[in-house]
């Protein structure tokens, strides 16, 4: 703004030049975003599966180790 309260030229000037987004721009737009987020997630997925892999696998011998123990103290 100038001294009495105006805005400066130039703001006016790029404020007249101002435009409507075009749907090219828009959907390129969306598109990337949409890339990204989905290699985000398939980046989140690939980091926890070895955990959730491993977590199953420890249950699942938990499971067979008493089942086993328990069948042998039944035969005694």
């Amino acid at each position: 703004m100038n001294g009495a309260g105006q805005p400066d030229d130039p703001l006016r000037v790029l404020r007249d030049q101002e435009r409507e987004t075009s749907t090219d721009f828009v959907a390129k737009v969306r598109r990337r975003i949409e890339r990204r987020t989905a290699a985000s997630q398939v980046a989140a997925y690939s980091w926890h599966l070895p955990k959730v892999v491993l977590v199953e696998m420890a249950g699942l011998i938990r499971h067979l180790i008493v089942a086993v123990g328990g069948k042998g103290d039944a035969q005694r």
